[in-house]
């Protein structure tokens, strides 16, 4: 739980700052400290016994360190162009003399962020964005990218707009709609810039650990990153959602799917949790759980191209060739330009011994100028019968930070590679086996 103080233009909290008119403005800690405690008085004068107390930590501060401190508040309050506030009451302290509004904070303070912003069009356009990132194709995800760079323009210290912009940079790894590399370094400067603005920001310190374990193979640094995130913010789903991710990376298959359903506790409707998790059972060894789950995902979710795909893949897994086949086709036709959707369909097809008909979506995949999704194609052509070319796929997806290049050591469908010298060397990237065995 935080406070936000609303006056004359300004607003202002312990982790984000001062703020006047949309900018920010400078406090040192001592600044900030003596604003903090002038605006919890409500106009009422304080003290300077109290002030040492409450800012210094301490009952011997001298008058003048005050004092000092005071000026250079007020100098730092004029100089971005807003009104004094600060009042000095002779012999008394000081107080603040414009009427002061306290908002409370609370529940999932990542949620709250959302609206965190003293320009209200600044929030329309962030919530635009998440609008346009719910829908998923390639035209709203760029159209999403466009509504929070609006946001950020609207108001630079918006932390939650740059969180999630970071957010949309991992998306688009994710869906293989940019260079993983690439839009995992824009991610991490993103969440920084979140992390700048409000280093408690939950939301931001998710998607910076998210990007070092899945894309940079940093699995201790994220992992202490997604760990901090959920410590601040237990409530938040997506953190949850995230270090889940991180964990299965780590070879803690079991923990990611009690993450999985703690995500689902706190998001029931989320279809990217319910998939997360019926992939993550499959990867835990539970088969027939997750197809019940992405059975489920498919009949809930109708138009949502991922739990499609997702249901696919477990009906492969199953045996169910033309229940895998009929998802695909239904992930291909709602998401026509967003090639890793339509891996599900190439292999249920290869598995199904339909080879010739595999290869034509492989061809149409590969025909694309969007990077490839070579994580989500090994299975394809492992199926195929070409084990070179799916060996050659996983060390490409290696070297190219593949988010779901962790996903294949546990995947049912690449068993057949489990022992090979040369695979289990490229595996032996994902994280560091002291890591596995935390």
């Amino acid at each position: 739980m935080s406070t936000l103080f609303k006056f004359a233009d300004y607003t202002f909290d312990a982790h984000a700052g001062l703020v006047y008119d949309g900018q920010a403005v400078h406090l040192p800690p001592k600044e900030k400290g003596l604003l903090q405690a002038l605006l919890g008085a409500r106009g009422q004068i304080v003290r300077k016994e109290d002030l040492m107390v409450k800012v210094w930590g301490t009952s011997e501060t001298s008058d003048e360190s005050i004092s000092r401190t005071v000026y250079r508040l007020r100098v730092a309050m004029q100089s971005s162009g807003g009104p004094e506030v600060v009042e000095t009451v002779y012999n008394s302290g000081f107080r603040v003399i414009v009427p002061v509004r306290e908002v409370t904070m609370t529940a999932s303070s990542s949620m709250n962020a959302l609206t965190h912003s003293t320009r209200p069009n600044a929030i329309a356009a962030l919530i635009s964005a998440r609008e346009f990132l719910a829908r998923q194709s390639v035209d709203d995800i760029e159209a999403a990218a466009n509504a929070v760079r609006l946001a950020i323009s609207l108001d630079p210290t918006f932390s939650a707009a740059w969180s999630t912009l970071a957010e949309i940079r991992i998306f688009q790894a994710i869906r293989s709609l940019r260079s993983p590399r690439e839009a995992g370094w824009l991610a991490k400067e993103a969440a920084q810039t979140a992390l700048n603005i409000d280093p408690q920001s939950a939301s931001a310190l998710a998607m910076l650990g998210w990007v070092r374990v899945l894309i940079d193979q940093d699995c201790e640094r994220g992992l202490e990153d997604l760990d901090r995130a959920v410590a601040i913010d237990p409530d938040y789903w997506v953190a949850n959602m995230l270090r889940g991710w991180a964990l299965q990376a780590a070879g803690r298959n079991e923990e990611a799917v009690h993450m999985m359903r703690r995500a689902l506790e706190l998001n029931p409707v989320s279809h990217a949790v319910n998939s997360m998790l019926a992939l993550y059972l499959m990867f835990a060894g539970k088969h027939g759980e997750g197809l019940d789950v992405a059975m489920m995902l498919s009949k809930r979710f109708t138009t949502v191209d991922n739990s499609q795909g997702i249901a696919s893949v477990l009906a492969s897994v199953n045996g169910l060739h033309e229940e895998a086949v009929a998802f695909g086709w239904k992930a291909m036709e709602l998401a026509p330009h967003t090639p890793i959707m339509h891996t599900p369909l190439a292999y249920a097809l290869a598995y199904a011994g339909r080879h010739d008909e595999a290869r034509k979506v492989l061809a149409a995949i590969e025909a694309s100028s969007l990077p490839l999704p070579t994580a989500s194609l090994a299975p394809v052509y492992l199926a195929l019968g070409e084990r070179d070319k799916a060996i050659a796929l996983l060390q490409d997806a290696y070297e190219r930070g593949v988010p779901q290049f962790a996903w294949t050591r546990d995947d049912p469908r690449l068993a057949s590679l489990r022992g090979d010298p040369a695979v289990e060397r490229i595996w032996s990237h994902i994280c560091t086996r002291q890591l596995m065995a935390a």
